[in-house]
């Protein structure tokens, strides 16, 4: 009855798990360019990678030109110069005219807890703008105005969802907010990983308080496994997704008090060996 149960709970949480691991990973766009028939450089946002580590994510940005066309088979007919702020800093991409529209890869700094794992939350804001400029034959260069910006976003980064708020229209100047947030398998593996070890520390203080209080016997085997929980616990831990930060919330409310379960597990262990082991001795000498 118990094996039935455990066998549907288990197949349960993995249909769970892979129905929405087919649908993460994506991104839900709020805002964009929209319909618009003016002359304007789309660009085009695409989430590369996420590092709550160091606060920081990689996004690519994919420049085209929005109908009625200003460049001829995708090159640009000025010299522009494009303009990304966001709290990492001022990065830049400048197209010379007759280039092909490219891309420019920026660094974004993320705002987030992630001692909140595996429910935490980063999100980035950046500043978009571009302008067109001549150049002298001295080298010298004149901006000779701003030129319209519309904001489109595509793709996503496994183990997160993405999602991006975005200026409507064309705009010289353009914003966009980026959040990222786990995805639901990578919550559900994680928990799950919490859950199993709390189950092995209970059963081993269990055992631990039989053999402690004399109602089951020392087994040398049984020793063993207790002492090796000490080392596979953490390693339990880091296979965590993303391998959370020492000192986050998972340990301080549930880890740290797994580990000390187990560590009072052996000594009951420990007790209930020495006390089985005299006794047994005083039964030889008689």
């Amino acid at each position: 009855m118990v094996l039935g149960v455990v066998v549907l709970a288990a197949l349960a949480l993995l249909a769970l798990i892979l129905r929405f691991y087919d649908a993460e990973g994506g991104i839900r766009v709020t805002g964009g360019v929209g319909a618009a028939e003016q002359a304007g450089l789309i660009a085009t946002i695409e989430p590369r990678s996420v590092d709550p580590r160091l606060g920081e994510a990689t996004v690519v940005l994919s420049f085209a030109w929005q109908a009625p066309a200003i460049g001829e088979d995708d090159t640009m007919l000025a010299n522009t110069r494009i303009t990304v702020i966001t709290s990492q800093g001022v990065q830049q991409g400048t197209y010379d005219s007759g280039d092909p529209v490219g891309q420019v890869e920026v660094t974004l700094g993320l705002d987030g807890e992630e001692a909140a794992y595996p429910f935490d939350s980063h999100s980035g804001l950046m500043a978009i703008s571009a302008e067109s400029f001549v150049v002298a034959d001295d080298g010298t260069e004149t901006v000779t105005g701003s030129v319209p910006i519309g904001l489109l976003a595509d793709g996503g980064v496994s183990g997160w969802n993405t999602a991006m708020d975005l200026g409507s229209g064309l705009a010289p100047d353009q914003l966009a907010t980026v959040t990222y947030d786990r995805s639901f398998s990578t919550q559900v593996f994680a928990m799950l990983l919490l859950v199993l070890s709390i189950i092995i520390a209970l059963c081993a203080i269990v055992a631990g308080v039989l053999v402690g209080t004399n109602r089951r016997r020392v087994e040398a085997t049984m020793l063993s496994w207790v002492a090796a929980l000490l080392f596979a616990l953490p390693l339990l831990r880091n296979y965590m997704p993303g391998s959370p930060p020492v000192g986050a919330a998972i340990d301080v409310y549930v880890y740290l008090w797994v580990i000390v379960v187990a560590v009072a597990a052996l000594i009951l262990f420990v007790y209930g060996w020495s006390m089985q082991g005299r006794a047994a001795l005083r039964d030889v000498r008689g």
